[in-house]
């Protein structure tokens, strides 16, 4: 990743305008080489700039102008202390969004009745203590994105919605989304907390049976149909995409006797069968 440095500026705004805060970055931590005492560090309206220096952070900067050497700056208080004349070279300055964000995660699970479901979780946070979660995050790149932390969250998502849907039956599934929302809601505040990031909501956006013929016929069901008919419904939409004029029996629920001259292929029994039939009618006749 190339960066246009101006001077001294520690940013996250690029040359051309655009910043390196997208809006699913959570941290972007800037190249630590271009980090000296002459910096100025200047944190946008919707961020908060964490400066770590020898693993230690010694200063957490507002939105604002930040000179390096301005006697009320926490980095000049660190250099007098250390008798430093320069920042060392492991200062490394990490930007943080303080906006709201979004992730979702997606994962499978299954009912009381092993009727395999998908399901979709949206989690809305913001982060509060950008040192905690500089320290309780790991990222190889120089961003942390929203994918990153959710990443982290979801084998704790997966483990509660599959507490709550392994002992639902499938006609139970919608009922359930409270309890999901409100198991989910407690374990991932306790967490979050912890890395200095604060839960605002949770909400369930999907949840469905894997298989979408199963899904068509729970969509009939709920509008007040019966499972047999739902059944009989989806099934004579099957026919009808085929241009099979069975479609129409099977959605009233009347047997289809096709035009046996029609079908080809039938077995020799079967042809003997009618043959015989039609002779005997014949003769009664």
């Amino acid at each position: 990743m190339s960066l246009q440095i101006r001077g001294s500026v520690i940013s996250t705004e690029r040359e051309n305008g655009t910043s390196m805060m997208a809006e699913d970055v959570i941290i972007f931590r800037y190249p630590k080489e271009e980090v000296t005492s002459k910096s100025i560090i200047f944190v946008q309206p919707n961020e908060t700039a964490v400066v770590v220096i020898q693993g230690q952070v010694q200063a957490v900067l507002p939105p604002g102008t930040h000179n390096v050497q301005s006697p009320q700056n926490p980095l000049s208080s660190f250099l007098s202390r250390m008798r430093y004349n320069a920042l060392p070279f492991d200062t490394i300055v990490y930007f943080t969004s303080t906006t709201r964000h979004e992730i979702r995660v997606v994962g499978n699970s299954q009912t009381q009745d092993l009727v395999p479901l998908v399901y979709e979780v949206a989690v809305y946070y913001r982060v509060t203590d950008p040192s905690k979660l500089v320290f309780n995050v790991q990222f190889g790149g120089n961003v942390f994105k929203d994918a990153d932390l959710a990443r982290y969250v979801s084998p704790m998502i997966d483990q509660d919605v599959s507490q709550v849907m392994n002992f639902a039956k499938l006609s139970e599934i919608y009922s359930k989304f409270n309890d999901i929302t409100t198991g989910v809601t407690a374990i991932l505040k306790n967490f979050l907390t912890e890395i200095g990031v604060e839960l605002i909501s949770v909400r369930v956006i999907r949840l469905l049976p894997q298989d979408d013929e199963l899904r068509r016929i729970i969509q009939l069901r709920d509008l007040g149909l019966d499972v047999e008919k739902a059944i009989r419904l989806y099934l004579a939409g099957s026919l009808t995409s085929k241009n099979d004029p069975a479609s129409v029996n099977m959605a009233l629920g009347i047997p289809y006797y096709p035009n046996l001259s029609t079908l080809v292929n039938l077995p020799d029994n079967l042809i003997r069968v009618n043959l015989r039939g039609n002779g005997e009618n014949e003769k009664k006749s």
